[in-house]
């Protein structure tokens, strides 16, 4: 549904999100109240330690505000979720972060500036959410090598791009070198038996088009896609690379596909893996449960201006 231009907003920002501190949190604060206040806005901006960033939801949740805005990386943002999910009140994303997946995934400008103005005037839809374990994220689940090799390393903060590089050059200079993960996934009396390096748990499913970061297909399809490598080498990871970036990946024999809505995850011989969850890395207990949440969470989403273009 697309409602009338907002005029009260919320805005909390995560300022020990690594970008924030690089623009200035003065600075985009400052700007921020500049561009609400020239579309006849009143706002509430609250820059809080990231510790505090859920209680503060939780007050904005139950305020007047008309929108809650949230403003940070993937890890900021997939908090929120958790906090929003259920209620009525909107969330939007202001794209604060590195990668800033959940805010392409909406259709968000990138430009911060941008996206403060879409956030006054683009409609508001249902967005489907991933359980894991409990925990509510938006976007991507992350298991194998990836995750572990970046456990206990600072955080990159900073170009998309570089990072996307830096990643890349990681993945094949380690990928042949740290050991698989034997996963045995099971929906409901079917289990996969998988040995790889890496696998991606996708809310919804990616498109087949050319770019480094995947373009995500529904906001509210209903279901998960589960995409496995079993690549084994540094040259065959690097074919799937240049698939994956060519957007032909879903050619590549070498991965396994599978679509669900709820998924028993085991590891042999493992207690526990490093997993990496919109960006936020941790180590989760196995066997664990993926279970997709369906239309749970009301986002502001700019790209549902796109499909009502095309519908009309």
């Amino acid at each position: 549904m697309t409602p009338e231009p907002r005029k009260k907003l919320c805005i909390i920002l995560n300022k020990e999100s690594g970008t924030l501190s690089s623009i200035g949190p003065e600075v985009v604060e400052s700007g921020l109240r500049e561009i609400f206040h020239e579309l006849g806005c009143t706002v509430e901006i609250l820059q809080v330690k990231g510790k505090a960033v859920k209680a503060a939801l939780e007050k904005a949740r139950d305020g007047d505000a008309d929108a809650v805005i949230i403003g940070g990386g993937d890890g900021t943002v997939a908090s929120a979720a958790t906090v929003f999910a259920g209620q009525d009140k909107p969330l939007g994303i202001l794209p604060l972060g590195t990668f800033n997946l959940a805010a392409r995934d909406v259709g968000m400008p990138l430009d911060w500036r941008e996206a403060a103005r879409a956030l006054v005037v683009a409609p508001v839809g249902q967005m489907d959410l991933l359980d894991v374990a409990g925990s509510l994220y938006m976007c991507v689940i992350v298991l194998g090598f990836y995750p572990t090799l970046v456990v206990g390393r600072p955080e990159y903060h900073g170009s998309w791009i570089v990072k996307s590089a830096h990643t890349l050059w990681d993945a094949l200079r380690s990928v042949a070198t740290i050991p698989p993960l034997h996963l045995n996934l099971q929906q409901g009396d079917q289990i996969q038996r998988h040995r790889t390096r890496i696998a991606l748990l996708a809310n919804n499913d990616y498109e087949d088009i050319f770019g480094i970061i995947p373009v995500r297909r529904s906001l509210d399809a209903g279901y998960f896609t589960v995409y496995v490598s079993k690549h084994q080498t540094r040259l065959g990871l690097l074919r799937s690379l240049v698939a994956w970036v060519m957007g032909r990946w879903k050619l590549d024999r070498e991965i396994s596909v599978m679509q669900a809505t709820d998924l028993e995850i085991r590891v042999t011989r493992q207690r526990r893996i490093a997993v990496m969850m919109d960006g936020e890395l941790k180590k989760i207990p196995v066997p664990f449960r993926v279970k997709l949440v369906p239309k749970a969470l009301w986002v502001i989403a700019p790209r549902l201006v796109e499909k009502a273009t095309e519908e009309g």
